[in-house]
């Protein structure tokens, strides 16, 4: 298979580099074929302008939407852009490699996006989402490092949860064109973990690399939902989940398989939020948002839980916008 690694890190020697050099070896070693864009060795450019262009289709004001369809219908990309979109286009599997600044990409990663991804040759028309240039069926994958530790991004911590951070890059620009995200691999605050953290950290990125093509993919809505760009034609629930029998060996026996089932929910994106009381609670709740047809359908999902015999499901429709 051949997987593009666009890399953004300055520093040769830092972790990050260090992490997408390991994941090109080790992708090279099962007999993947790798191509490794380092835009701070390439010096790529990442202002998107004029300069993106060999063509001009209004001299007068730069539209840039107009000016890449222009260019797509006659050639007129520059070269270093040019480069960059046939890597793209060749790929089964996209890797963005990068360190977490600003809750966001390093700006060279994000003017990558802003002057390669462009309309008519990459997007737009049928060319979006499910029909996007990977298809709904290439790969996009998240390889970052972050100073913060894993609580810090956990949804409780001082900063937003870490999936909101990633919606730009996974929905935005993976799944918008047509790359199924899978989860992304966080090497959590490797600047103070010490070196045998560090090892392991790399091992574990072996393994990802590993099952790079066997993972799960991660599922988005489709962009059939919704019709001329509208409401989605499926409806939101909320589900407030109630505890019938006692906790017993049975229950604890049960646990595991539950939660791989509710992970299941999720990458399959039947499951939007999750969230639970105390389980010490004299009065223990968990609390769902789930994107289903009708009420119908979520209670048989949950007839079909391990534990759905110690479950009592209260399944409120939500307002869905006109």
């Amino acid at each position: 298979m051949k997987v593009l690694i666009v890399h953004a890190h300055h520093e040769p020697k830092s972790f990050s580099s260090s992490l997408a050099k390991r994941a090109k070896e080790k992708l090279l070693s099962l007999g993947h074929e790798v191509t490794f864009s380092d835009l701070y060795a390439l010096k790529f450019d990442p202002v998107s302008d004029r300069r993106n262009f060999t063509t001009t289709k209004d001299s007068g004001y730069l539209k840039q939407q107009a000016e890449e369809v222009h260019a797509t219908e006659n050639d007129g990309f520059a070269a270093d852009v040019e480069a960059e979109m046939q890597k793209l286009e060749a790929a089964d599997a996209v890797i963005f490699s990068f360190p977490l600044w600003w809750f966001g990409m390093p700006a060279i990663l994000k003017g990558w996006a802003d002057r390669v991804l462009a309309a008519g040759r990459i997007y737009g028309g049928p060319k979006l989402f499910e029909g996007g240039i990977g298809g709904g069926i290439k790969r996009g994958l998240v390889l970052m490092t972050t100073g913060g530790g894993e609580a810090t991004y956990g949804g409780w911590g001082v900063n937003p949860a870490l999936d909101r951070m990633m919606t730009p890059i996974q929905h935005g620009i993976f799944w918008f064109n047509g790359f199924r995200p899978l989860d992304p691999f966080v090497a959590w605050s490797p600047a103070h973990i010490g070196d045998e953290g560090r090892r392991e950290q790399l091992q574990e990125l072996d393994r990802r690399m590993e099952s790079l093509f066997d993972e799960t993919l991660l599922t988005l809505p489709p962009l059939a939902d919704f019709p001329s760009f509208s409401v989605d034609t499926k409806n939101r629930f909320q589900v407030v989940v109630r505890f019938v029998k006692p906790f017993d060996e049975e229950f604890h026996r049960l646990v595991p398989a539950e939660h791989k089932m509710i992970d299941e929910w999720r990458r399959d994106g039947r499951l939007l939020e999750f969230t639970r009381s105390e389980m010490d609670d004299p009065n223990p709740r968990v609390f769902m948002t789930l994107r289903a047809t009708d009420a119908a359908e979520v209670q048989d999902w949950f007839g079909q839980l391990p534990l759905a015999d110690y479950l009592e499901t209260e399944v409120t429709k939500l307002h869905k916008p006109v």
